[in-house]
């Protein structure tokens, strides 16, 4: 069971580096999160695919040099030159064919409370690793973008008014806490087609709002909600829903988007939420944190 991310605890962090241009991305990013987190030990950690290994090794082997001696380095050269806070870390290098399998593991063992990854990673942009990661983690997990601001303080929430979507809200609170920043809820509706052929679409609109103000009073009541969390919904017409909530992003300008592992349909542990599952493979201008 994942520990709930309060910035009164002392958070342990794993970032997923792969040796590429977005490395020092992710060291900003984290340097920045030291700032505003309590940090209790990071984890820098770099996995090499092993069947890239074998063509290397005679190489390497013949000057008395590992390809593990080689990322180490290139890490540390990394870390020394783009890593700008305090918070003590370690440097894991590990050597196994599945990465998701092996930061899974990793995460066990050190008792992560965030898995940090960048939103390109070495699947080549497909998002196959975050939503492997995603199913596989008992943390929680952030996905940083090259345009990834260094501010904390407009949370986007996106909520189906399920019980795991109520998770997020606690968590948004604890990340702007410091700030004094803002914390907004997103409902992303359709209207029933059923109304049609019945009634006009103002009525429609109108039946669909109350029902909503309905939902949203008894969803703040049951999760005990700040009241100064506002709500907003908006109808995604011929949007999917999460095209709607990344439109509504940056639109107003949102620091960071918080959404549940799973929704509504919480069927089993094992799968991620279908807007959740399409947001991991967005190329999106602001971090997303999902939380399990």
């Amino acid at each position: 069971m994942t520990k709930k991310i309060n910035l009164e605890n002392e958070l342990k962090l794993m970032v997923a580096l792969d040796l590429t241009e977005m490395d020092p991305i992710l060291l900003g990013y984290v340097s920045f999160l030291c700032k505003v987190w309590n940090i209790e030990q990071l984890y820098f950690t770099h996995n090499i695919k092993k069947y890239k290994l074998y063509d290397l090794y005679d190489d390497f082997l013949e000057e008395g040099i590992t390809v593990e001696d080689i990322v180490d380095r290139g890490l540390k050269k990394s870390i020394d030159k783009y890593y700008k806070a305090d918070a003590p870390y370690s440097v894991l290098i590990t050597s196994d064919d599945y990465t998701e399998s092996i930061l899974s593991h990793l995460s066990e063992e050190y008792k992560i409370d965030i898995m940090i990854t960048g939103n390109k990673d070495e699947l080549q942009g497909t998002g196959a690793l975050s939503q492997k990661l995603v199913r596989m983690l008992n943390a929680n997990m952030l996905l940083v973008p090259e345009e990834a601001k260094h501010v904390m303080e407009n949370v986007l929430v996106p909520t189906d008014f399920s019980s795991g979507s109520a998770k997020c809200f606690p968590v948004a609170k604890s990340l702007v806490e410091r700030s004094g920043g803002n914390i907004e809820a997103l409902h992303v509706y359709s209207l029933p087609s059923f109304f049609f052929p019945y009634i006009n679409t103002e009525k429609a609109i109108d039946k669909t709002k109350f029902h909503l103000k309905e939902k949203v009073k008894q969803f703040r009541k049951k999760h005990k909600l700040l009241e100064q969390t506002s709500f907003r919904s908006t109808d995604r017409e011929d949007l999917s829903i999460v095209e709607a909530i990344e439109i509504h992003a940056e639109k107003g300008d949102f620091d960071i988007i918080v959404v549940a592992a799973r929704g509504g349909n919480n069927i089993t542990s094992l799968f991620v939420g279908s807007v959740t599952n399409d947001l991991l493979i967005r190329n999106r201008k602001m971090p997303l944190l999902v939380i399990k």
